[in-house]
């Protein structure tokens, strides 16, 4: 009579892989660690960058909230985990080699996606995907504020510069300062406005496109519908900002002592009108983008 087979302890029933879970997402956070105090500094030194870090951090709780019934550690390996780690290897070692700081986003995003798959499993990565991909788009957002800086200035303050002139109001624009540090100055009543790097609608836009990916995401609308809210978000972003300058310019002249009050005030209020508006577009989509399997 052959023997029964043994059958393991509820307690020690664990896959054999769990213990290189910890040593590989340790190795993981180690080597990954520059850029992530890079993307926290980043992230916490422009105004403008911060209002997408604290709508990641709201999402994350979110996401936490919602599932905390069904987010175990399960410190399990498979294929794709590998994979996942060792494209974030590869990549990272050839933007060492190669200085190619782009690399930077496709390696970092694979490693942090690569981590939650192994802690927390296929199943519960589901629920966290969103926020890989809101951390990706963070990412993009510190990478294109220099870049970017610039020519939204020079986009708003012509566009309300248009407008201005449509309702016959006379304004003018014109640019100062050296090739390094170029200005903008809107002229509107005779009083001139700087079109400063608050003004370009950075923040509005970029926080607007964020929280479309974040609240789409997690609400699990398709991919072409998210697709479409981020451009969608952006713009709605772009003519609030564009909306805050008109009112500034507009208002200041009854505000004479209090421009700075002014400034804050309205530009909180077209704020939340802007990501306001994202958030319900994202959350509660228009019937015709709605999901079928909702």
């Amino acid at each position: 009579m052959l023997p029964e087979p043994a059958l393991p302890h509820p307690a020690t029933n664990r896959s054999p892989s769990a213990p290189w879970v910890w040593v590989l997402v340790a190795l993981t956070g180690v080597i990954f660690w520059p850029v992530t105090r890079w993307i926290v500094a980043e992230s916490t030194a422009r105004q403008q960058i911060q209002q997408g870090g604290l709508l990641l951090l709201a999402a994350i709780g979110l996401v936490v909230w919602q599932h905390r019934h069904e987010l175990r550690l399960t410190g399990d390996l498979s294929n794709r985990v590998l994979a996942l780690f060792g494209a974030a290897f590869i990549l990272v070692g050839v933007a060492g080699l190669t200085h190619l700081k782009v690399l930077v986003l496709p390696s970092f995003t694979l490693a942090l996606a690569g981590c939650l798959h192994a802690l927390f499993g296929a199943r519960s990565f589901r629920f966290l995907k969103p926020l890989v991909v809101g951390i990706s788009a963070l990412l993009v957002i510190i990478m294109a504020f220099p870049v970017l800086d610039w020519p939204l200035r020079q986009l708003a303050g012509v566009q309300a510069a248009i407008l201005l002139e449509a309702m016959h109001l006379a304004p003018g624009l014109a640019l100062t300062g050296t090739t390094e540090n170029p200005q903008l100055i809107l002229t509107v009543g005779g009083k001139a406005f700087l079109v400063a790097t608050e003004c370009n609608g950075f923040g509005l836009i970029t926080s607007g496109a964020l929280l479309a990916i974040l609240a789409g995401g997690i609400a699990g609308r398709r991919g072409w519908v998210i697709a479409t809210l981020v451009p969608l978000a952006m713009a709605t972003g772009f003519a609030v900002n564009v909306l805050r300058i008109l009112i500034i310019c507009l208002s200041a002249p009854h505000f004479p002592d209090h421009y700075h009050e002014l400034h804050e005030v309205v530009g909180t209020l077209c704020l939340w009108l802007g990501l306001g508006l994202v958030g319900w577009l994202a959350w509660r989509p228009v019937p015709s983008l709605r999901d079928t399997t909702d």
